[in-house]
């Protein structure tokens, strides 16, 4: 038996018994689940092939009694030695053929994927999978551990002659030795922070400051989180803009309780800019994040979010200004939130009695 497979297949069999739960409330016989996130989420595993696909390599069948996946034969062999939990029913089809025809359609079947006549569920699943379940907390806190300390490891590596590429590569190289996928790389060197929130990596040379912000996975599980180094003194005046934008994180994170809306914390942020310093329209420049997992963000929560927050869900919020970003992935607790990437030997600072990471300084 795999490591770990009796916890897995008892988060399987719980995340199994919610879709059927669904199911019942919606009056069908069966739900096919067929769209990227969802699938990993289900199963606990990876499920795609390129990247850059929403298209899964299988699609599962969920009824009252069965669980079928439906693969080609191309996939099926290593979906069910590294994939699948024990017991999963399997469809292998010739890698010619389309799933389609084997997928059972009509006005009682439900499906996270509009079309082929079946009822669209793809909000209603999306809100089962943002609360995890106990297994997928476990794993996650594991994740993102071990993504924050990947990337720190990497930063401390950079040299201020680096190309945002080279910083790119040596986080790639980390991450993949912690055995974990890039989702996204951002890294951004002195130039070009402050000209763009998102600085996907050039050949431009960081200089004094580098940015990298970063979402990795593991079986379908996505960790966020932004780590700076600075090289050379750090004026203070430049420093307090690092810390006026971790108290417009801190307004975030108080505001981010279970049962509120998502709009809360964004109405937080849009007060906390302007008192800490930078314009009133600094939240317009950016989104603040919102609720991850098996995406990198599923949306972006704005001030007309009415979505509740829920127990157990992963959360990233990211407030940018002035060339500065907090991220970090949190998780939704009954005594508030859970701050998951922690790096323990990355420098830190306090803030609102929150350890927080601070500047790298080389």
């Amino acid at each position: 038996m795999r490591n770990g497979a009796n916890d897995a297949m008892s988060g399987f069999s719980e995340r199994i018994e919610k879709i059927r739960q669904l199911a019942d409330s919606k009056g069908l016989e069966a739900i096919v689940l067929r769209r990227n996130p969802n699938l990993a989420w289900a199963i606990g595993g990876r499920v795609h092939v390129p990247v850059t696909l929403d298209q899964a390599c299988f699609d599962l069948i969920v009824t009252a009694n069965n669980v079928t996946a439906i693969a080609n034969a191309i996939e099926a062999p290593r979906l069910i030695a590294e994939e699948f939990p024990e017991g999963l029913n399997v469809v292998v089809i010739p890698w010619w053929e389309g799933r389609d025809p084997r997928l059972p359609f009509g006005s009682k079947v439900g499906s996270d994927q509009p079309g082929s006549e079946r009822i669209d569920l793809g909000a209603d699943i999306e809100k089962l999978r943002q609360s995890l379940v106990a297994e997928d907390v476990e794993r996650l806190r594991v994740i993102s551990r071990e993504t924050a300390i990947a990337l720190g490891n990497a930063m401390r590596e950079v040299r201020p002659e680096d190309r945002e590429i080279d910083v790119a590569g040596r986080i790639s190289h980390a991450l993949y030795q912690s055995d974990l996928d890039v989702v996204f790389m951002g890294v951004g060197g002195e130039d070009r922070v402050r000209k763009f929130r998102h600085p996907l990596p050039t050949t431009a040379t960081i200089g004094n400051r580098v940015i990298a912000s970063i979402c990795s996975r593991r079986k379908g599980l996505i960790a966020s989180t932004t780590r700076i180094v600075t090289f050379g003194e750090v004026s203070p005046a430049h420093y307090q803009e690092y810390l006026d934008i971790l108290a417009v994180e801190s307004a975030i994170f108080g505001a981010t309780r279970i049962g509120e809306e998502f709009s809360r914390p964004i109405e937080a942020a849009i007060a906390a800019y302007p008192a800490s310093g930078f314009d009133a329209d600094e939240w317009t420049k950016h989104h603040q994040g919102g609720p991850m997992g098996y995406l990198p963000r599923d949306w972006p929560a704005n001030r007309t979010s009415t979505q509740k927050i829920l127990p157990n869900q992963v959360i990233a919020w990211n407030p940018t200004g002035k060339g500065w970003k907090g991220e970090d992935t949190i998780l939704t607790t009954a005594s508030g939130i859970e701050i998951l990437t922690v790096d323990p030997t990355w420098p830190s600072l306090t803030i609102d009695q929150r350890a927080r990471p601070d500047i790298l300084r080389r």
